[in-house]
């Protein structure tokens, strides 16, 4: 094409373009899709009119949208904002089946609990248990029916429901991953366990008491678990109906669904622990000062999860969640500098495990035999309890979980600093380094960079530093665990990797990863979240019955005078090997994910490839311009 006719072609478009961007109100989004514009035609320009000033003309274009479409992007108040008002309306509205699900699964439940204590009367001691009856059944006797509520110490208590309510609701999200069945099952029982629980109050009278004390903070803790099964059950979805993805891609999606899904009720279980701990305990309060609070609780959770995504529906939205895709296969090199969900963050976190499996597992294996014979040389006693067949599983799954952490606990929360923390602290902090130093010289390695004794210092002191911190936490938490790993945890990793990924000291880490992360808190935390409950399900199974099949396979095949030291020396570096080669895998997340984040903040890839635009080889003769 002559360039007067690709002038004449495109100068109406042109002048279009500049008019747009003398408005001072021009829209970020038209900007980046008159930015696209722009560039294809300066890269033919480049191609075919390099010495003409045609390609300086469009070049300059190209860079003031560039640099108005970034002077204009949304803020951080925006962004969250626009989260709540769009984002999650539509999630919600998409997932409105697993919703329905969710709620008539529970309905139905309590409406067993309710038919099954009225026909038995003893069902609501088999459901509670008999302590909670007989302190309920006294408590009725004595004239305070809700005395339960009025724990003197409001704050422990706001903290312990606090933590049993995030909790469960995590408990109902995860098991979503067994093809949505646990998810199903923890409604169920959560369900039932309501039915027989109010009907207990029913029979015995005070219902009306009962329920305007309880459903004070219920309206709201009830909702979130019905919120959370939704999530579970989302989660679960992927794994069940892959369409035609693979099932790895299909979770992918499901589980991104079902973590924006769960993050909308945070904020209504710590509203919920606060009622139930500081307003509930108020029982002499009017009906009509409790009725407004109940309802108007519905009311909230009513208009925000059902009619304002239908109303968003109706109107449209904005945003289409539904049209992400997943590319069919998944390359085995991971382009680190690329704006990352949290799903591909998970996603990249595999590929990358994949690579050095071998060398984590022999590490895993050296350590977790030291550790073994170290604690067997101590000389203390541990008590190991396990589940011996599937039958004994199936009659109550809920001590695979229990006898797991029950198990864990004995060498990993240690209450001073001994032996076992000292092992904890070093083995954590081997494998902390060796698998962030690996993600940050696979990211690297097109830079050839050299790592010398500076860097070997700076980053091994700071591992070891946060290694320090985390197991000194652990020293202190007095049953905050679930707090210490969802919220501290995350953030010391996230200052590691920003360490190892940058060769800075700790100090200026701390700094530079709070600069980094703020405003990537959702992709964080739904990476780390989703790792962290994967590594806890494949610890469970260590308590499976195949741990005791390998157990007996021992016993039988070895001359051993001494079963019970056998027998815990093997469950030992069974932890202690899991523990080193499973959780590995949320180091490498924050690494992998750490670059998603900068260059989120940044740019930096992108403003190193916008000279390089329009750039092509030879081809056909044609001479590329220098």
């Amino acid at each position: 094409m002559r360039e007067t006719h690709f002038i004449k072609q495109n100068k109406d478009k042109w002048a279009k373009f500049e008019r747009n961007l003398g408005k001072g109100n021009a829209n970020p989004d038209e900007l980046s899709d008159l930015f696209v514009e722009i560039t294809d035609d300066l890269s033919y320009s480049r191609t075919f009119y390099p010495n003409r000033s045609v390609r300086v003309y469009l070049n300059n274009i190209a860079q003031k949208v560039f640099y108005s479409v970034y002077k204009n992007r949304k803020g951080r108040l925006f962004k969250f904002l626009d989260f709540w008002k769009e984002t999650v309306p539509q999630i919600i509205y998409e997932s409105r089946r697993p919703f329905f699900l969710a709620l008539t699964i529970f309905l139905a439940a309590a409406f067993i609990g309710v038919f099954s204590s009225y026909m038995d009367a003893d069902f609501p001691r088999v459901i509670l248990g008999d302590d909670y009856i007989d302190m309920t059944l006294e408590n009725i006797d004595n004239g305070t029916p809700m005395a339960v509520y009025q724990d003197p110490n409001q704050r422990q208590m706001f903290f312990r429901i606090a933590q049993n309510n995030l909790m469960v609701a995590t408990l109902c999200f995860m098991v979503g991953l067994f093809f949505g069945v646990g998810t199903i099952y923890v409604i169920i029982q959560n369900g039932i366990m309501l039915g027989a629980f109010q009907y207990l109050f029913i029979r015995e009278g005070v219902y009306m008491q009962s329920f305007f004390t309880i459903w004070m903070h219920g309206a709201i803790e009830i909702s979130c678990i019905i919120i959370a099964g939704a999530a579970g059950i989302t989660l679960g979805s992927g794994l069940v109906f892959p369409k035609t993805l693979t099932r790895l891609q299909s979770l992918q999606l499901s589980a991104r669904r079902g973590l924006l899904i769960m993050l909308t009720i945070l904020p209504l279980i710590i509203l919920a622990a606060f009622i139930e701990g500081f307003i509930t305990r108020y029982t002499g309060a009017s009906f009509i000062v409790r009725g407004v609070v109940i309802f108007g609780s519905f009311a909230f959770i009513i208009s925000y999860y059902v009619v304002y995504p239908w109303m968003k529906a109706k109107k449209g939205f904005t945003s289409f969640i539904s049209d992400v895709k997943l590319p069919p296969e998944q390359s085995s090199e991971i382009k680190y500098n690329q704006i990352k969900n949290s799903a591909q963050i998970f996603s990249d976190a595999f590929i990358f495990y994949r690579k050095i499996i071998k060398p984590v597992a022999f590490v895993s294996f050296l350590l977790a035999a030291i550790y073994t014979l170290i604690l067997l040389w101590d000389g203390d006693s541990y008590s190991f309890q396990t589940i011996t067949s599937i039958e004994q599983f199936l009659e109550n799954p809920w001590a695979l979980p229990a006898y797991t952490l029950e198990n864990v606990s004995q060498f990993l929360l240690v209450g001073d600093f001994s032996i076992p923390w000292i092992l904890n602290y070093i083995t954590s902090g081997v494998m902390a380094y060796l698998v962030l130093f690996w993600v940050q010289k696979d990211a690297n390695k097109a830079k050839n960079t050299k790592y010398g004794w500076l860097f070997f210092l700076k980053t091994i002191t700071a591992t070891f530093i946060s290694m320090f911190v985390i197991h000194s936490f652990l020293l202190a938490v007095d049953g905050w665990l679930f707090l210490l790993i969802v919220f501290v945890v995350p953030i010391l990793l996230m200052i590691l990797a920003t360490v190892f990924n940058e060769n800075i000291n700790l100090i200026s880490g701390i700094a530079r990863s709070i600069s980094v992360v703020s405003g990537n808190w959702v992709v964080m935390m739904g990476a780390y979240l989703v790792i962290t409950i994967m590594c806890l399900i494949f610890l469970f199974m260590a308590t499976a019955p195949i741990a005791g099949f390998y157990l007996g396979v021992i016993v039988n095949a070895f001359p051993i005078t001494d079963l019970a030291l056998v027998r815990q020396g093997f469950y030992i570096f069974l932890y202690s090997y899991m523990l080193s080669f499973l959780f590995p895998l949320v180091f490498v997340v924050m690494g992998v994910g750490f670059f998603s984040f900068r260059e989120t903040k940044e740019a930096t890839d992108l403003l190193e490839q916008i000279p390089n635009v329009g750039i092509r080889k030879i081809s056909y003769g044609m001479e590329k311009e220098n």
